[in-house]
């Protein structure tokens, strides 16, 4: 078995990738293990790199990149029967996925602690045949998420997300969508709706309070159409302990499932990890413990 492979992405962490993919090589030395780095050249590369890692039963594969890299390599090893245990360096814009998992997003400590890591199953979603490591989301705001430039990305960080986000309330057009949830149908009217798997969501941390990556569920949130007023009244009610976002009468509602059917007659766009994703309609379901991550020793 070979031990470590770094798959490095360029065009993340302010262009510095190598240099951290080599810091990186410098912990594992350490550590008495062998590691080969990778540098991604196009989108694809990312695939081929993962499967040589399966074909060759590499102990561990490091990613470095944002939260549409880190899906990338997950749905890259969604079919193999032999899957290394997954390090992340986050160096995207929001890094949610890394967030959700306890790592660091500063990229110098999640590297340090690279050398001192433990085991964390983690449950993974999968949209149709497309695998997804933090949430999708429908309507006017995730729309405008993977129209934000590159350069945006870099030069404002995740305000980028949120200045778009912020036009986006002001131009909202809800839409309706039937939604089945484990068997049960029902249909709304909507501006928003979010589906994550665990507590952080668009770098927001207890999004979903009582969401664990291991938990075997995905959360949904909707938001109905609604003033500002009450939007911002349902945004602050998910950060208190109202428990009002349990009852799907309300504006705003949280539900948990396992297995989900999405369909909307306006055949629109959902975002993926911060990335254009499928249209409706959709099938959607949880992967129960399906990656195996290393985590800080401490969050475990």
């Amino acid at each position: 078995m070979k031990e470590v492979m770094i798959i490095a992405n360029p065009s993340s962490g302010k262009k510095m990738a190598e240099e951290y993919a080599i810091k990186a090589q410098s912990v594992f030395k350490e550590q008495g293990k062998d590691a080969v780095i990778k540098i991604t050249e196009k989108e694809a590369d990312i695939g081929t790199f993962a499967r040589e890692a399966c074909e060759e039963k590499y102990e561990i594969i490091v990613i470095l990149g944002g939260d549409g890299t880190v899906s990338g390599l997950g749905d890259a090893l969604k079919e193999e029967t032999y899957r290394p245990k997954i390090g992340i360096i986050p160096a995207g814009t929001v890094n949610n996925i890394a967030r959700g998992l306890g790592i660091n997003t500063n990229v110098q400590q999640a590297i340090e602690d690279l050398g001192n890591s433990v085991d964390k199953k983690a449950d993974a979603g999968l949209i149709n045949d497309r695998l997804f490591l933090s949430s999708i989301s429908a309507g006017s705001i995730p729309e405008t998420v993977w129209e934000v430039s590159k350069e945006s990305k870099e030069h404002f960080g995740s305000l980028a997300y949120f200045f778009e986000g912020i036009r986006s309330l002001r131009e909202e057009e809800p839409f309706e969508v039937t939604i089945t949830l484990d068997g049960s149908e029902k249909t709304f009217e909507l501006s928003l709706l979010l589906i994550g798997l665990s507590n952080s969501v668009a770098g927001i941390p207890n999004f979903f309070k009582d969401a664990d990556y291991a938990d075997g569920k995905l959360y949904l949130f909707g938001l109905k159409q609604s003033t500002l007023g009450e939007k911002i009244s349902v945004m602050t009610s998910l950060f208190t302990e109202d428990d009002s976002l349990e009852d799907e009468k309300n504006t705003g509602f949280v539900a948990t499932f396992k297995d989900g059917h999405f369909e909307s007659a306006d055949g629109s766009h959902v975002a993926l990890d911060g990335e254009k994703g499928p249209a409706f309609p959709f099938d959607i379901k949880v992967l129960p413990s399906f990656f195996t991550f290393l985590v800080p020793k401490t969050m475990n």
